[in-house]
């Protein structure tokens, strides 16, 4: 918790972009709807699938500043996250628990980026760690609690069902019973419990089909995020080195063991479909590194029941060096990336003063909306967190969004005006080209201009 505590308080920025909305949200968790984006799917209703996430975030909203309360709801969970890998590897037996939990940020500075942002991602590896626990010490009523929270939280929580049937098909193998498959039984009863009791239900089953389904088998008809596509064996090598290699010590270690037992056998299994995962995408990485190196201490524990204590002096040195060069990497990034927190608040104090509440403001990039949403959260925007939600909604719209923001040949101000609504553009900068396509718009009027944004008007119909 300190590491990660000390390391959100060494820079002023908000990891990741997302972290804006879900700090809006969650300040408003209880007054239910959602009412940002009028186009996209949630006009049909909201349904707020991280849930759980808002509610954990909500009391850090009564007594911080927003953008204080984003860094440390994602400071605490970071450093729960980290305690839950501990916590497994010592309820499991493993040799030096503290070791397993600090090496996956150590050897992967992308892991550690990844929970100090304030999204969902800590309290998804908390709830599957455990869910894990559930799984091994077959505990099927625990698996069905854990479960249901999981489904509020993250649709992430549907990896449960391949997660308990594999851990299951391991366990009814060596132990020649079918008794295991209770487990993946309670999973799946746990995760419909949680989407039917959920207050947005029965949408929730809908905004299922439609954020994972649709979303994961159409991933390249419809638009995703960044991290879903950008793995690689580039993205493997660079960011999941560390799972590779404790992988690796796994398999050996496993090898040599007399006895394997089963949390070994899953774990393994488990660690290396995370781990090819990565591949396919960078956000794999929060799970492949710690599932990776807990596969390698439980190879460990069966291998060598009482490791040398010298090799556990080395560890300490290992994890110090290895974790103070992963914060300043993780901190570099930051700085490097990350643009500052409070950059769109001149911007919109500029609008408010023209505008009126629920106006809806034409903005040009899906990555725009949570900043918006945060520092201007009585007006409405296009698209936002996922563009699929747009694309789903109307698919017409969105390819006129898209060309709106690239080569378009006629005047955006009409179509900004007659199909979406806007009275108000708001250009976030850099946008290259944006500026010199705009000024040529006879139907706008630029009002206002910083280092960060352009305001402009939308003249009415003529």
């Amino acid at each position: 918790m300190l590491l990660s505590v000390v390391l959100q308080g060494s820079f002023d920025r908000v990891v990741g972009s997302d972290g804006f909305f879900h700090i809006a949200q969650a300040g408003r968790v209880f007054q239910g709807g959602m009412p940002w984006m009028p186009h996209s799917v949630f006009a049909d209703g909201w349904v707020d699938h991280q849930l759980g996430f808002h509610l954990l975030l909500w009391p850090l909203t009564l007594v911080l500043p927003p953008i204080a309360a984003a860094k440390a709801g994602a400071g605490i969970l970071g450093g729960l996250a980290l305690w839950a890998i501990w916590a497994f590897a010592r309820r499991a037996n493993l040799p030096v628990p503290w070791a397993l939990a600090l090496l996956p940020i150590g050897c992967g500075w992308l892991f550690w980026l990844r929970l100090e942002m304030p999204r969902t991602q800590s309290l998804s590896l908390i709830l599957l760690l455990a869910a894990l626990a559930a799984l091994r010490e077959d505990r099927p009523r625990w698996l069905l609690g854990l479960s249901a929270a999981f489904a509020w939280t993250y649709h992430v929580a549907l990896i449960l069902l391949p997660v308990s049937l594999g851990w299951a098909a391991v366990a009814a193998l060596r132990d020649r019973s079918l008794r295991p498959l209770r487990l993946p039984a309670a999973a799946t009863a746990g995760l419909a419990l949680g989407w039917t009791l959920h207050p947005h239900a029965p949408g929730t089953w809908r905004f299922l089909y439609q954020h994972v389904v649709l979303k994961v088998l159409n991933r390249d008809a419809l638009p995703v995020g960044l991290e879903w596509t950008d793995g690689g064996l580039d993205a493997l090598l660079r960011h999941g080195w560390g799972a590779l290699l404790a992988l690796g010590i796994a398999a050996v270690a496993t090898a040599l063991a007399r006895e394997r037992q089963t949390d070994t056998i899953a774990l393994l299994g488990l660690a290396a479909a995370a781990t090819a995962a990565v591949g396919l995408g960078t956000k794999f990485v929060e799970y492949a590194l710690p599932l990776s190196f807990l596969a390698a201490g439980a190879a460990a524990r069966d291998a060598w029941p009482r490791p040398p204590r010298a090799w556990k002096r080395g560890l300490v040195l290992v994890c110090a060096a290895a974790v103070l060069w992963s914060g300043l990497t993780v901190r570099r990034a930051v700085l490097r990336t990350e643009p500052p927190p409070d950059r769109l608040v001149p911007a919109m104090q500029a609008l408010r003063a023209v505008a009126s509440p629920g106006d809806i403001v034409h903005h040009f990039s899906w990555n725009d909306f949570p900043e918006l949403v945060l520092h201007g959260p009585e007006f409405r925007y296009i698209v936002g967190l996922d563009p699929h939600f747009l694309a789903l909604q109307d698919p017409e719209l969105w390819r006129l969004y898209e060309g709106l923001g690239g080569t378009w040949s006629g005047d955006r101000s009409t179509v900004i005006r007659e199909r979406f609504g806007a009275r108000w553009v708001l250009l976030v900068l850099p946008y290259v080209g944006g500026e010199q396509a705009l000024a040529t718009d006879p139907g706008l009027r630029r009002l206002w201009k910083d280092e960060h944004a352009v305001l402009y008007a939308v003249k009415p119909t003529p």
